[in-house]
This record gives C-alpha cells, structure tokens and sequence, in this order.
C-alpha cells in the first residue's frame, strides 16, 4: 500500500479487488479516499496497482467526507457482500452496532454507487438455524431426583449441587451420562432457564442455572447416548447441508456423533454467510468477529463429511475461478502486507472448468454424484464404527438399500458397479443384526441374573448380620442358604459377558461371611444341649411311624428324616474342615452328630419297612380297580367293533393299557 496502514479487508469485484485499512493521518486536516482504499487488478496471480476509478463517484465522495468530518472516531470496519450489493461498513462509534454505511450495486465489474442510507439494509443472517423452546412445568417430573423431561428423549436437572443430563426417565436416581457442579447448590428444579431444540438425532440443550451469569451449551446425541457441552454455540450455529448436523466457529457434530473442535482461541464469532461451491460438493461457511475484525474460514466437504483446517485471516476475497485471497491481521502500521493464495472449489457458478462432457459422469451431473458419494461414505463411516449403538446395523441396512434404490447408475461400469459391494454390505449387516439382537439379549440376560444374586446377597447378609442365632436351625438354615447362594455366584462366570470383577466380589463377599458364620455355628455347637433340637426332631419323627395310614404321608415324613440327614451330614463338613485347636471338641462334636445319625438311620428303616406295607396295601387295592376299569373297556369296545379294523384299533389300545398296569405296579410281584 502507499502509506504505513492497518489493513482491515479486501473484495473482489470481477478480476479486480478492493483493499481497505485505517491509516493515522496525523497532522492532515482531512481523510481522503486513498487513505482508506486500494484498487489492485489481479491475473495470473499477479497484483497491479490501479487508481480508484472502480469507486470514482461525487456524491460517495462528498457522503465519505461527510463521514470523516462529522464522526471523529470513524474507522473502516469491512466490506460485506449482500445479495447484488456490495456495503462499505464504516465504525463511528465505541460498540460494534456504531456503523455507517456505503451502498453499492455490483454490476459485473463494476460498482454503481446507490446511498449511504441503507444501513438497516445491512444485517447478519440469523445466527441460529433453530429456534429455542422453553421448557414449562408441564414437562417437570417430581420424585426423589426430579427433572425435566426433553421431548421424553432426555431428562435434564440443577438440583442436588450439578447440572446432569439422564436419558432414563427415573426419579429414583440422580446418575446420568453428564454432571457438571452448579454455583449454587440449593436451587429447585424450576429455578434454571432451560431451552432446547431438537434436530434429527442431536438434542440442543441452552441451561442457565440459578444466579449464574452465562447459559451452558450441551448437545445430546440420541443415538449415541453422548453429551458434549459446546459453549461456542451461544455466539452462533448452523446447520450443514444434508442434515449432516452443526457447525459453529470453533468446530462441528455431525448426526453421526462425530464432533470437533479447533483450538483457535476466538470468541464472539458472528455467522456471516455461507458459499456454496458450484459442484455441490463443498461449503464454506464464514464467520465474523465485529470487535477485532477477524475471520474464521471453515471449509465442509459433503463426501469426506470433514471440516478443514480452519483459515484465520483478517480480509478475504473469492474470485471467479475458485482462488481464494487472505491475509493476516497486523496490530502495528506497515506498507508491505503477505497475501496468501488458495485454490478452493468455490468457482463462480458460470465458471465452466475442462471436462469431458460426453461422458455418462456428465450427464448424471456433479450434485448427483456428490449426494450418492457421501452417502457411500456413511456407509463406510459406520463399517469403522466400534459397537456404539444399539441400531448400528439397522442403520447400515437403511442406509445401503436407501443408496440402491434411489440411483439409477450406481450399478453402471462407469461408477465401478458399486451396487454389488453396497448389496454385500447390505447381506452382511442382515446377517449380524440376527447376531447382534442374540448378544443384546444375552448381555441383558445376564445383567438381570447378576442383579439378582447381588440383590439376594446383599439381602442374606443383611439378614445373618441381624439374626441372634438363638439354635442350631438359625445356624443351619443361614448355612444351607449361604452354600446354595455361592453356587449362584460360581454359575454367574459361565453366563456371557458376565463381568469378572464384580463375581469375583460377589464370591469373596460371600465367602467370608459363610467361614464367620461357621465359626460361630462351631462355637455354639460345643454347648451340651446344641443339637437337642435335632435329638426331639428325630424322636418325633420315629413316633409318627406307627399312626402313618397313607404312602403319601410316609413319602412327607420320609422328605423330612432325608432334610434332617442333610442338615447333620453339613454340620459335620462345617466341623471337619474348620480349625479347631482343641481335638477333643471336634471329636465331641462329630460323636454327637454321629448318635443322632444313628437314631436317624433307625427311624429310616422303620420308616421303609412301613411305607412298603402301606404300598402293599394301597397298589393292591388301586390294581383290582384298574382291573375293573380294564374289563368295563373290554365290554365296551366289544358292542362297538362292527369290522375288523375296529377290532383291530380296540385291540391295540387295550394292550397298551396291560403294558400300562405292568409298569405301574411292576414293584407288587402278586
């Protein structure tokens, strides 16, 4: 540039562009247009300096003097390109909405000045894609962690000192995917500001807990189950081609759950505009910092589904044949300003690049091509994705038989008969999602199973620790259920995916208190009368032998003499494997328990002598009617056999009736 200046930004107007800066004009009593503006012709990447003939204009000139001589602080902020004008923005004032503006018509190349008046006419496009729901006691869900329902897709609450973001609609528990601490712990669960707005798969949550200054920014992904807080969104988002999902000006989340962020340290970005490159493969999406006059470039390609390396610069300019002008902010005033070159794919949209246009790509068209070759590339996205979701092979059948029937040439030559991979990917997802629900199943399966063995350990212990254990049957009966309780456990490491760590607990848990409590078992059994108990429960067991009148009764008391025999026979395990110093206590013991099997053994015997008499009894009686129905039979089937095939059914199915009665009393020789 001719003087010392801070540049601020450049325009491209056909194969020209226009320079603007702020220069310090000292001891000049009036600013003029050089000072503020540059022509430069540029071809072949080449810049030539031209005089101000594209903005030679007498009532511009007079409204720009105008400007300087009425505003002492005027500074040039930047160009900006609406519509078919071009709008010089001029800073008068210490806030950025103190502007000014010069409004031009771009026609062709070159610029019909129209007024500065149109300074309404100059405004930012909305800077949210979306629109902000509040959310209204309708939606609030009481209980012992209360929260606030989204849409039923998500639950959200500032209570309890966090904000958390649950995706189970469960007010007994105050666990969740996301919390993060509030400033203020006591509030209610109606005293933050929540928005929301939901979109395809993402859920955008806009919370402002009590007494603090600034909304936190959270996007839920429901098909995930992830939360990410962004709080860039606050200054502005919107949405990618596509529904892809967000971009903003520090990064992008797409619907698939991908997400990031730069790390580039600007904040108070405005969404200026978006340009669309002609092919319909790429986007490029500007944002603004009023304040400091920085942009941020970020580039978005449809098929990569990637944002580029973001372009940080302080002035930008696009020409017709897609290559791209920038250069950076200086703080301090200079002559010589880096300008960098960028080819980039956002070419005019009457910019005809060489092609072959007789050639089947052609005529199917570029945004065609483009559109099926990002899809493609979802598909190839959720190939490499890890098991993430429940639906992940859901997705991927949709999205393969979505592809296959909505273009005609993807099975052409032309394209690498991409039909055919795409129907083997297609095979192949039907083919896991069987798999797949089989594993769901089962890891749910065995979740429950291992729910409940926790559920009944926690319970038994609670309850040994609690029991006085007053007699041997309080020892017993905590013992049994202990030993059936860590067969459980053992079972529990030969389910699927059942989780190591956590049997191995359950087992030591239970290991433990089943040796403390044989311990104690052991110690209450050196007391004399320890096992008199079972001394009265055999006894009354051999009394009732002589009033049994029915097998079925015999059947109950011999369960009970078989329960008792049990009971003894693992007091004397419990005894034989603990340490016990004192060899004569463990030889009383087991010499109790042994007069008491004796007894037992008797009242066995007894017991099987008189359960075969009533069986004698009773399986004769049964037989003479069986007999009886048996020769009813006969009768009957005599006055119905007319012909020899009825003779021959009836005979068959009295037969099977003989071999019936032979199994069932094959015990009674008489």
């Amino acid at each position: 540039t001719d003087h010392n200046c801070i540049a601020r930004d450049m325009v491209a107007v056909g194969n020209r562009f226009l320079f603007g800066y702020n220069v310090h004009v000292g001891l000049r009593s009036q600013t003029t247009l050089a000072d503020v503006f540059s022509v430069y012709s540029y071809a072949e990447r080449k810049f030539h300096g031209e005089p101000l003939d594209l903005i030679k204009n007498v009532q511009f000139e007079s409204d720009f003097a105008e400007l300087y001589k009425y505003y002492n602080d005027t500074r040039f902020a930047k160009f900006a390109v609406i519509g078919p004008h071009l709008f010089m923005v001029f800073r008068v004032g210490k806030n950025t909405e103190d502007v000014k503006t010069f409004n031009w018509l771009i026609d062709g190349e070159c610029l019909q000045y129209v007024d500065n008046r149109s300074d309404l006419e100059y405004r930012y496009p909305p800077q949210h894609d979306f629109n902000w729901q509040r959310t209204t006691r309708d939606q609030h869900h009481a209980g012992m962690h209360p929260h606030i329902s989204i849409a039923d897709r998500v639950f959200v609450e500032t209570v309890g000192g966090d904000l958390t973001i649950k995706i189970e609609n469960n007010t007994d528990s105050g666990e969740g995917i996301f919390s993060e601490p509030v400033d203020d712990p006591d509030q209610t669960l109606d005293d933050a500001e929540v928005y929301y707005a939901t979109i395809g798969n993402l859920v955008i949550l806009k919370i402002r807990p009590y007494q603090e200054n600034d909304f936190r920014y959270i996007v839920y992904n429901e098909k995930v189950g992830d939360a990410q807080r962004i709080d860039a969104i606050a200054d502005a988002c919107v949405l990618l081609p596509d529904d892809h999902g967000l971009i903003f000006s520090q990064g992008y989340y797409l619907q698939t759950g991908e997400y990031k962020t730069f790390d580039n340290a600007l904040s108070d970005m405005m969404f200026e505009k978006q340009i669309r490159s002609p092919n319909g493969e790429d986007f490029l999406y500007v944002f603004f910092n009023r304040r400091d006059g920085a942009y941020v470039l970020l580039s978005y390609n449809v098929i990569s589904q990637e944002v580029s390396t973001p372009t940080i610069c302080a002035g930008f300019a696009t020409f017709d044949n897609g290559e791209m002008l920038t250069f950076r902010q200086h703080d301090d005033v200079q002559k010589h300003h880096a300008i960098q070159i960028w080819q980039t794919p956002y070419t005019d949209i009457d910019f005809t690049p060489q092609t072959d246009t007789d050639s089947q790509l052609y005529k199917i068209g570029n945004q065609d091509l483009v559109r099926g070759m990002a899809e493609c590339h979802e598909v190839l996205g959720l190939i490499a994705k890890e098991d993430t979701y429940a639906n992940l092979y859901l997705d991927m059948v949709k999205q393969t038989t979505d592809i296959l029937d909505s273009y005609f040439w993807i099975g052409e030559p032309t394209v690498r008969n991409l039909a055919e991979p795409l129907s083997e990917i297609r095979n192949a997802a039907q083919a896991a999602i069987s798999e797949f629900e089989k594993v769901v199943r089962q890891r749910e399966s065995t979740r429950q199973e291992v729910q409940r063995v926790t559920g009944r350990t926690r319970d038994i212990v609670s309850a040994i620790q609690h029991e006085r254990f007053e007699d041997i049957h309080a020892f017993v009966g905590s013992l049994a259920e202990l030993r059936t309780l860590r067969g459980e456990v053992i079972s529990l490491g030969e389910l699927k995916y059942a989780p190591t760590a956590e049997i191995e607990k359950l087992e030591s848990t239970v290991a433990e208190q089943s040796d403390k409590l044989s311990q104690r078992c052991v110690d209450f059994l050196m007391q004399p009368d320890a096992l008199a108990p079972y001394v009265a429960q055999v006894d009354e067991q051999a009394a009732r032998i002589e009033s049994l009148a029915k097998v079925a009764e015999a059947r109950e008391l011999e369960e009970e003499v078989t329960a008792t025999s049990d009971e003894l026979e693992m007091l004397i395990e419990i005894v034989s494997n603990l340490k016990i110093d004192d060899a004569t206590h463990r030889t009383a013991i087991i010499d109790n328990i042994s007069g008491i099997f004796a007894s037992l053994n008797q009242v066995r015997a007894q017991l099987k002598t008189a359960r075969g008499k009533l069986m004698s009894t009773e399986g004769a009686a049964e037989f003479a009617s069986q007999v009886k129905l048996l020769n009813q039979a006969v009768v009957n089937f005599l006055d119905v056999c007319d012909s020899p095939e009825k003779c021959e059914e009836y005979l068959t199915k009295l037969m099977i009736q003989v071999e019936e009665l032979e199994g069932q009393f094959a015990e009674f020789d008489e």
